[in-house]
């Protein structure tokens, strides 16, 4: 009797483990072209993106990014990926080389050779599109996020995060529009927003 209760007590306990493993969320994160620096967008603000019961990793390896999130899925976690810059061309890559993923964040991406490396939206898990009106980087202008939320067929959405107040000291980088400079509360928002609704 004893024995049975006890098996009953561990079987319970596990239930309550997977439920809790189920329930918690892990943020891959892919920096820009400079890796992981701490002036990246994601490196820099590493600790503020995620809430409560969000781990979060750091790499600039496809591979690694999707093997993680097979990995965490399996474990029942639920895995976003967020990527900077270049790094929507490493995302593309994970998500082309079989990511398991309840959502991807792409921030002020390259995004015309992001969707070259897909091939096709149907590969695309929920995307949200995070983006400055004055980047004004060559390779992450606006319209190409209007244009691959249009190629997208519906995945993926753009929330445009705007810097305001003075000038910034370069237009293109971390330190400009393109890496939200002065108002990096606004992107890490919309990222927050985005993986707690996953």
């Amino acid at each position: 009797m004893l024995k049975q209760a006890l098996g009953a007590a561990v079987l319970l306990f596990a239930g309550f483990v997977s439920q809790a493993m189920a329930q918690g969320k892990v943020a891959i994160l892919m920096p820009g072209a400079g890796g992981a620096v701490p002036s990246d967008f994601l490196v820099r603000n590493q600790s503020r993106i995620g809430d409560k019961g969000v781990r979060t990793v750091v790499t600039t390896s496809s591979s690694e990014a999707a093997s993680i999130s097979q990995q965490e899925a399996a474990s029942g976690s639920k895995v976003i990926l967020v990527a900077m810059s270049r790094g929507a061309v490493d995302a593309a890559g994970a998500v082309a080389g079989g990511a398991k993923l309840n959502g991807l964040v792409i921030v002020s991406g390259v995004l015309r050779e992001a969707r070259q490396t897909l091939g096709s939206p149907s590969l695309l898990p929920r995307t949200l599109l995070i983006h400055n009106k004055n980047d004004a980087c060559e390779l992450t202008q606006p319209q190409f996020a209007q244009e691959f939320a249009a190629w997208s067929g519906g995945r993926a959405s753009v929330r445009w995060v705007n810097v305001s107040g003075p000038p910034v000291p370069r237009e293109c980088g971390p330190f400009g529009a393109h890496g939200f400079h002065r108002q990096d509360g606004g992107a890490v928002a919309a990222i927050n927003g985005f993986i707690n609704a996953r």
